[in-house]
């Protein structure tokens, strides 16, 4: 301690006389600012959040009436919104204060009607139901962990005389999402359920959702897209099986005749991925009664006996009053038998699927060594040909075509 003080004179008096005035001056400035300092953090009350993450308008409607009530707060803006502060000391007696005034306002559900007054008119309870579902809405989308926070604009359709003017209702969904948190399709499909079935008349698809970027979260055309892409890449991995299928089928056989290395085989197959449904129905005529008998009439009459005519025959004397006719009596025999037969109509009803996935066209391309004879090459072209099951008459077509062989990479791995 000696030494400390021992230096600091030797230091202080190797000073300059104005050197000292400054070095005292110095001393003195931080002396008065350290005291400013505590006086004025001293004074300060501590300010502590009164409501955070509050809208605009309530925020605005907050300070209002603090200001009316002389009561002191600081406004602080964030990315969740506007907080309030004010001092520790008031803290609850403002919020009593602003509870009683219906502050903040916040997302109001049906309990809006609570403060219903005499005289409102027909329009202003159509506002407050459309505010009322709106609130009822944002609050319970709310409840979504990835959701911070919603908004719910509903436009209602307005009563016409004629249906075909009334116009659907619309609804459009705002939504802040929590940092590092994502909806998933199920989620969304959800949200837009939820609005669809909480509004009378609001159908799913006059429903938009976005975030606070502006990214339609339920595009239809998204959907459209996904599944496209889906069914080519399945219609894709199903042709290369395919093919890798025939390939590895004709190559086996080809190295088990000729030896491995002696042949190569490609196989190019084009599948046809259209579902196709037949129905045919065929009408056949009725031949010497073979159809069946829908209904059957038979009608049978006859007569035997002796037949007086009942006058003679036409002309003046048999219409000659008091004039006598002849007797014409004589025996009579009749008969008659009609038949009338209504057929079923023969028809045959024959309903064809077409699968999709059937094989539309084959094309294989063989390459042997140079070596092989005419006929060989024939033979292999026949054999490839009934191994994979060509069609000509779908123009799948074979090539066998022999090459000279290079065995450079043979000869790289050998050595």
């Amino acid at each position: 301690m000696g030494d400390l003080k021992e230096k600091y004179l030797q230091l202080w008096g190797r000073l300059t006389k104005r050197q000292h005035y400054m070095a005292i001056g110095g001393v003195v400035v931080l002396v008065i600012a350290i005291v400013a300092a505590s006086f004025a953090f001293g004074g300060k009350p501590d300010m502590v959040p009164l409501f955070t993450n509050m809208e605009t308008k309530d925020a605005g409607e907050v300070a209002a009436k603090l200001k009316e009530t002389k009561v002191n707060y600081e406004v602080q803006e964030t990315k969740q919104g506007t907080t309030i502060l004010v001092p520790a000391a008031d803290v609850h007696e403002a919020r009593l204060s602003l509870a009683t005034e219906g502050l903040p306002r916040g997302n109001k559900g049906f309990e809006i009607f609570d403060d219903s007054k005499l005289g409102v008119t027909e329009f202003q309870n159509k506002v407050n139901y459309l505010q009322a579902l709106q609130g009822e809405l944002t609050r319970t989308i709310e409840q979504i962990a990835a959701v911070e926070k919603a908004r719910v604009h509903i436009v209602l359709p307005e009563d016409s005389l004629y249906k075909k003017n009334e116009k659907p209702a619309t609804a459009s969904i705002m939504l802040k999402l929590r940092p590092n948190m994502e909806l998933n399709k199920k989620e969304i499909k959800g949200i837009v359920n939820l609005a669809s079935r909480s509004i009378q008349g609001l159908l799913p698809e006059n429903i938009t959702v976005v975030d606070e970027t502006g990214r339609i979260l339920n595009d239809p055309d998204d959907d459209e897209e996904n599944n496209v892409s889906q069914q080519t890449m399945t219609q894709l991995d199903m042709t290369r099986k395919v093919q890798e299928r025939m390939q590895r089928d004709v190559q086996s056989m080809l190295d088990q005749a000729l030896g491995e290395g002696h042949s190569y085989v490609r196989v190019n197959v084009e599948l046809d991925f259209d579902q196709r449904q037949t129905d045919k129905q065929t009408y056949t005529p009725v031949v010497d009664d073979s159809g069946i008998i829908r209904s059957e009439q038979t009608i049978n009459e006859s007569y035997s006996g002796t037949s007086t005519s009942p006058g003679g025959p036409a002309g003046t004397q048999s219409n000659v009053p008091g004039y006598v006719a002849q007797d014409n009596n004589s025996n009579a025999n009749y008969a008659k038998k009609e038949t009338t037969k209504n057929y079923e109509i023969n028809e045959a009803k024959e309903k064809t699927v077409a699968s999709p996935g059937s094989i539309k066209r084959v094309n294989i391309a063989v390459l042997v060594n140079e070596d092989i004879t005419p006929v060989q090459q024939e033979s292999i072209q026949r054999s490839v040909a009934s191994a994979v099951g060509i069609n000509p008459d779908r123009g799948d077509t074979v090539s066998v075509e022999p090459l000279p062989f290079s065995t450079e990479a043979a000869d790289r791995r050998a050595a």
